[in-house]
């Protein structure tokens, strides 16, 4: 690999994964690899100017720290330490003086996910420099069109959600339906993602040659950036002339849109987490009523999910099981996001609590619908986290208050389906209006005296001092609206057992049946109250 100034480096990976604690002695220090200090053997036989990633290395431990300070010293590296900034200034005394470049990564970064990181930005330095005489463009559109003027093809460059990021538009260029759909839809057509995914394009550097029957014969090629797939680009042929002999073209264009592509990846990613943090800050309610985050996109549909009510015993009630609910609902973020961006929506997501919720904005939304892309994600969640999901969305909201308003229905909705114990799948508040108006009457008059007659206060009192039933014996006629057999059934007693305690009540505390008003506000009442 091309090296590459340390400062530079460290802004590539942004301050969120790396720091500088230490310069080092020399002042435009280099990196030209990662390798893990997990063996201090194997390390003295690494080249120079290699970024050693301390793994287990302890900063407290000023043994451990010592040790790798020489390891990098002895091998004229630059050492990452995993600690939280900004540090003592007793750690940095003892660091400045051996002359090692030191980095302090963020202690949630995995070691994994850092070496990653600083290879793909390693490589992608390398296909810049590497560049001779192949072609070269500002952006994708002008690499996708210097290709196919070299190759005599139509060059298609997708993302690997299936997306076409960029297209030749060179005149007289071979076209088919694939590559026309794929055109109009700015993403691969439904019946040529299969052939898209492809193995023998992802799994291999070189380039392969495909054909659908009815279509013109294609070259494709992966498009990667070290280890980091970013999509693939795909040339279309004539017909009626030999597909000619491109390879290494091909492969040189690759690398070359890997650099455009990583600097996409990171503006997207960039864009993505921008719109979580509006739209977390928009459901706190951190914002002014009257104001929308940059980034909340409506008018929009607001999804909330959360995990369904499993069965007894399914998962043990401990601090691992929560650990484990927690790491699935991160999971369900990055799916929503990563499926719903896939099927050509810009989403904006945030976790709150325990449950997930998503924003979709209608504008410019994806082939599919809502509701199909809210079945698919359910559908993806159960599979590949096993574990069930229930989700309700909103109708569509076009301001902040009404953003607010979606998401108290939402939660109303997923407390009234955690209460039913309702079965995993979606749902829509506007299908659950009666529940969701009831559970409101029925907390008012829970939360407001004022709001009460005072004759359930009675029937309790009475039923707590003489061991009677009076409460729940009305609560249930009144729910099968005056059917005695359902009633009694549900109740385990006698029918004429229930219709002697219904005149029993009416005697002792002036309970009246008959009035429709007096009945409406016994069975608030009763609702709000059937709880100690």
């Amino acid at each position: 690999m091309t090296a590459m100034l340390l400062g530079q480096l460290v802004e590539a990976l942004q301050d969120d994964v790396v720091s500088v604690l230490s310069q080092g002695a020399e002042p435009e220090a280099r990196v030209a690899g990662v390798e893990l200090l997990d063996s201090h053997e194997v390390v003295r036989a690494t080249a120079s100017g290699h970024l050693l990633l301390g793994v287990g290395v302890d900063v407290a431990d000023l043994d451990a720290l010592d040790a790798a300070l020489r390891t990098a010293a002895d091998t004229s590296c630059a050492l990452a330490v995993k600690c939280d900034v900004p540090v003592d200034e007793e750690l940095l005394a003892r660091i400045r003086p051996t002359g090692v470049p030191v980095l302090a990564i963020n202690p949630q970064m995995p070691w994994t996910r850092v070496q990653r990181l600083v290879t793909t930005v390693l490589a992608a330095r390398e296909a810049d420099s590497d560049r001779s005489g192949s072609p070269t463009g500002g952006d994708l559109f002008s690499l996708a069109n210097a290709v196919a003027g070299i190759v005599g093809g139509a060059v298609a460059i997708m993302d690997t959600q299936q997306v076409i990021v960029a297209y030749s538009n060179l005149p007289d260029q071979p076209i088919d339906e694939t590559r026309r759909r794929g055109i109009l839809g700015r993403r691969v057509p439904e019946d040529a993602i299969p052939d898209h995914l492809d193995r023998k394009v992802w799994t291999s550097d070189s380039v392969a040659r495909h054909q659908r029957p009815g279509n013109l014969p294609r070259m494709a090629v992966v498009i990667r950036a070290g280890e980091d797939v970013l999509g693939s680009l795909w040339v279309a042929f004539p017909d009626d002339v030999p597909v000619p002999e491109c390879g290494p073209t091909l492969q040189e264009a690759a690398r070359v849109a890997a650099l455009h592509m990583l600097a996409l990846r990171r503006q997207v990613d960039a864009e993505q987490e921008s719109r979580d943090r509006a739209l977390r800050s928009a459901l706190e309610g951190r914002s002014a009523q009257t104001d929308l985050p940059d980034g909340v996109c409506l008018p929009g549909v607001l999804v909330g999910m959360s995990e369904a009510v499993r069965e007894e015993g399914a998962e043990a009630s401990d601090a691992g099981a929560a650990a484990r609910r927690r790491a699935a609902l991160l999971r369900l973020v990055d799916l929503a996001v990563l499926d719903s961006r896939s099927l050509g929506y810009e989403p904006a997501a945030a976790l709150l609590g325990d449950r997930v919720y998503v924003l979709l904005p209608t504008a410019g939304s994806g082939p599919v619908s809502t509701g199909v892309l809210l079945d698919h994600l359910l559908d993806r969640a159960r599979h590949s986290l096993h574990r069930p999901f229930v989700a309700v969305s909103s109708p569509t909201v076009g301001a902040l208050s009404s953003l607010l308003r979606a998401r108290r229905d939402i939660d109303a909705a997923l407390d009234h389906l955690r209460e039913q114990r309702a079965d995993p799948g979606g749902y829509r508040t506007e299908d659950l209006r009666p529940e969701l108006v009831l559970r409101r009457l029925v907390g008012a008059v829970r939360g407001d005296a004022e709001l009460r007659t005072g004759i359930v206060e009675r029937l309790r009192a009475h039923d707590a001092e003489h061991a009677t039933e009076y409460a729940a014996t009305l609560l249930a006629y009144l729910r099968y609206f005056g059917d005695v057999v359902a009633a009694s059934g549900e109740l385990h007693i006698h029918q004429n057992t229930l219709r002697l305690r219904l005149r029993r009540a009416e005697q002792l505390f002036g309970v009246s049946l008959a009035d429709p008003t007096r009945r409406l506000l016994l069975t608030l009442e009763l609702a709000a109250l059937a709880q100690p």
